[in-house]
């Protein structure tokens, strides 16, 4: 890393007008493209087309050198320094703000670097403080040895990098002596999206395209698909098999997009997924386009989640996800690990909480559970018959059989993999359904409240719920008796109110 002092206001790199002004371009674009395809195609239909087109041109062109100039003032008047144990940031055009932050209480400091930013030979820093969920501070352009130095010092206590300064650099080699404790290898990362939740991804497609279709439905009224849907709709039982060949058809079509999608989506996040482990903890850097380094330690850790599903653990794979204090709910996405085996994951789970799934003793929810998931379940049923039968022929309620199959090995696999563990230290649920299973862990020291939760229905049969919160995740163990439950309750209470133990 370079020398850095950043005790005076310093300004980030020059490169940093190009990425405010593609930042602005794309937010832009992105709350008016439909408009603007609007606009373009009702342009291009016009008799002259011609001029309509040049006075386009010509507008686009005032739009882009006014987000320029504003680029170009945004840089001048963004300034940044550290200063008696404060991070201070001064930016504004018009109106000035002047942003003042205690070292001591940055929650996160990350490292990102998109496409446009990796062209240019760039990188974004981000600063999260305790007591926002937002990002407060994004320098959008540094070169990634001043970012990685301003990183240390704002973690650190100390304020300027030097080669006179013994005790910085020290503080500076710690982060630099980072040691590679996981990689995942292109054969895992393949194989993560090949086996991910494909139905998910195909309904979020199917909603994309119906909502490209409703904003569309306007320029396309030449294509009259509403009269072609209702014409097509119109038939007897005797052309059954033909809609079924068609929507099946569709269906595998649509399955085939979702695997796709699935698979570039894993690809693109997880390119070059590595964990890597210094003097403070970890750090998960990946990403292809959009690469982005996180810095994990223990204490701000608030749960710990392990994932996998049928298809995963038969290859070997499983998933650890991270919450933390105040995150940015964008940004808590990346705070994920794929690709891991049964020991890797055990070995990370190992460096945050020692023992805590060693021998533990697992309780299981009331058979309540099972009733309540059924009847959840059932009246998601009832919904669709009731659609069905009303547009088509009472034949298509046969459906219904592998319907209720499938929701008594749902409610099953559900209520099998469910249960909970408390002990001194640690608090452990586990959850699933009829492909996930998933394991949640959290010290029990940092929990922020407890809360026994009781419907009529419950109270009748003696039931109840426990939602435990912490500072960035809430957890259920659900139906058990109401003993146990005021049992957790008051434990937990108690534990939370006699340790002294700061994990901020």
């Amino acid at each position: 890393m370079s020398s850095s002092n950043f005790s005076v206001p310093t300004r980030q790199s020059p490169k940093g007008i190009i990425v405010m002004f593609a930042f602005q371009l794309y937010a832009l674009i992105r709350k008016t493209w439909v408009f603007l395809s609007i606009v373009i195609f009702s342009t291009l239909k016009k008799q002259d087309s011609g001029a309509a087109i040049l006075k386009l041109f010509v507008f686009v062109g005032i739009v882009l050198l006014l987000l320029l100039i504003i680029s170009v003032l945004k840089y001048r008047n963004f300034k940044f320094s550290i200063l008696n144990d404060y991070f201070v940031l001064h930016q504004g055009i018009l109106k000035k703000e002047e942003t003042s932050i205690s070292k001591s209480k940055i929650q996160n400091v990350y490292i990102k670097q998109n496409l446009i930013q990796q062209i240019i030979d760039v990188v974004s820093l981000s600063v999260e403080s305790a007591g926002d969920k937002k990002t407060e501070i994004e320098i959008k352009a540094l070169d990634k040895s001043s970012a990685e130095t301003l990183k240390a010092l704002l973690i650190s206590g100390t304020r300027q990098i030097s080669t006179e300064n013994e005790e910085a650099q020290e503080v500076l080699s710690e982060f630099k002596n980072k040691r590679t404790f996981f990689r995942v290898s292109v054969k895992n990362l393949l194989l993560e999206g090949v086996s991910e939740n494909h139905l998910k991804s195909m309904a979020f497609i199917f909603a994309f395209f119906l909502g490209l279709y409703g904003n569309f439905k306007d320029v396309l009224g030449d294509i009259d698909l509403e009269a072609y849907e209702e014409s097509y709709y119109q038939f007897g039982e005797s052309q059954m098999l033909q809609f079924l060949i068609f929507n099946v058809a569709l269906a595998v079509f649509l399955l085939l997009v979702a695997f796709l999608f699935s698979l570039v989506k894993t690809v693109l996040i997880n390119f070059d997924l590595k964990v890597t482990e210094n003097d403070k903890g970890l750090e998960i850097s990946k990403g292809l386009f959009n690469k982005v380094s996180l810095g994990l330690v223990t204490s701000r850790i608030q749960t710990i989640t392990l994932s996998t599903n049928r298809f995963k653990r038969a290859l070997g794979l499983h998933q650890m996800f991270f919450t933390q204090a105040m995150v940015n709910k964008k940004q808590l996405k990346n705070f994920s690990i794929i690709g891991l085996s049964k020991s890797e994951s055990a070995n990370l789970v190992e460096k945050f909480h020692s023992n805590i799934l060693n021998g533990i003793e697992r309780h299981k929810p009331a058979p309540y559970f099972k009733r309540v998931k059924t009847l959840q379940l059932l009246l998601f049923v009832l919904l669709a018959n009731s659609i069905v039968l009303f547009q088509l022929s009472y034949l298509y309620l046969l459906w219904n059989i592998p319907l209720l199959i499938f929701i008594f090995l749902v409610v099953h696999q559900s209520y099998k993999k469910a249960y909970y563990s408390i002990d001194e230290k640690y608090l452990v649920i586990g959850s699933g359904g009829l492909i996930d299973i998933n394991t949640d862990m959290a010290e029990i020291h940092k929990l922020q409240g407890v809360k026994l939760k009781q419907s009529i229905f419950q109270k009748h049969r003696g039931i109840a719920s426990v939602k435990i919160y912490t500072a960035s995740k809430a957890l259920t163990i659900p139906f058990i008796k109401v003993n146990e439950a005021q049992h957790i309750v008051d434990f937990l209470l108690y534990k939370v109110e006699s340790e002294d133990r700061h994990w901020m």
